[in-house]
């Protein structure tokens, strides 16, 4: 097999989780791998945690004006890097791998799960220079259609499918929980440029669901906090046996749902992106909320908590969505496979 110079730019901690299998393959079978990173979360100390050597080349910025300083530096350094290594394929949700494209003989491939409509800007940024556009089969698009590439599969499904991923329950003792005796609250920073003006799950709505959830142990997950009370890479079994999710957070909600645990996701993006849509209403594995819908959500908490057979329920949705759904890390290696 011939080697390869690959790169990938990696931004935030669930793309860690979507590339950390397919990284290793390929540094399995000899390819020259290089990871980049930025400051985001706890992006850097997952990497460090999956053995995953990476340079960090910047820090998540806030506003306009830093975030569009974050990408001049990255796409400069990422310059320089190609310089070095002499990438023959980018993989990542940046917008950096793109801009090689449009300087350098790299073909990049980014990975979107949001729909264009989401990221405008991004979409604006990216997609002109991309080689390929990697995307849901649900999403919605009107543009760059030829440079889509649609899976039948979600990006979780490259680390959760049950291929991929067995929930350790001896994970609980360090933490002293007991399965389906814990509810999962994630809070989201709502900082990134895609999530002006987006509510999400604080204040007297938070008041009301704590209140409601109070004979539960509660697992608190709040997005850029440092002090950790539990180890990034141990909340996807912490997920796995939660008796639910209720958070403003997508990500960890298309986790869930890939988990078959319920999930109460409220914000403001609630009815607007394609893949929590598909989860919600064609598999019934989530339900989302938007503000002034308060009273709909605390009901559904409810609802669920007081159902008898909550989690086979569950298990058997999920079932359902995986098979008619693929393992995504599969996909990933038949792809690249693919490339010339």
């Amino acid at each position: 097999m011939t080697e390869r110079s690959i790169l990938f730019d990696i931004g935030h901690p669930a793309h860690v989780h979507l590339f950390k299998n397919f990284i290793r393959y390929l540094k399995e079978r000899g390819h020259n791998v290089v990871v980049v990173s930025r400051e985001k979360d706890v992006t850097n100390s997952l990497l460090k945690h999956y053995k995953i050597d990476s340079i960090s080349l910047s820090t998540a910025g806030t506003g306009p004006l830093r975030m569009f300083g974050e990408l001049t530096k990255r796409d400069f350094k990422i310059f320089k890097l190609r310089r070095r290594y002499h990438f023959e394929f980018a993989f990542g949700t940046s917008y950096s791998i793109a801009h090689l494209s449009a300087l350098y003989k790299v073909r990049s491939f980014v990975f979107e799960e949001d729909d264009d409509d989401i990221v405008p800007v991004f979409a604006v940024l990216t997609y002109p220079f991309a080689t390929g556009i990697v995307v849901p089969s649900c999403l919605r698009y009107k543009k760059w259609g030829k440079k889509r590439i649609v899976h039948y599969s979600y990006h979780e499904l490259a680390y959760l499918h049950p291929e991929n991923f067995s929930p350790d329950a001896t994970v609980l003792k360090y933490y002293g929980l007991t399965p389906r005796n814990y509810i999962i609250v994630r809070n989201s920073a709502l900082k990134a440029h895609h999530d002006f003006k987006i509510k999400g799950l604080i204040g007297e709505t938070w008041d009301r669901v704590q209140n409601l959830i109070k004979d539960y142990t509660l697992v608190s997950s709040k997005e850029n906090i440092k002090d950790k009370k539990i180890k990034p890479w141990d909340m996807h079994h912490l997920l796995a046996f939660s008796k639910m999710l209720i958070s403003d957070s997508q990500s960890m909600t298309m986790e869930a749902a890939a988990l078959g645990v319920p999930s109460i996701r409220y914000n403001s993006f609630v009815g607007r992106i394609s893949v929590l849509e598909e989860m919600e209403h064609k598999y019934g594995l989530t339900y989302g909320y938007r503000p002034g819908q308060e009273d709909k959500m605390l009901a559904k908490v409810n609802e669920l908590l007081k159902e008898r057979n909550l989690f086979e329920e569950w298990q058997t949705k999920r079932n359902i969505m995986l098979k008619e759904k693929i393992n995504f890390l599969e996909w990933l290696i038949n792809f690249f496979n693919s490339l010339n």
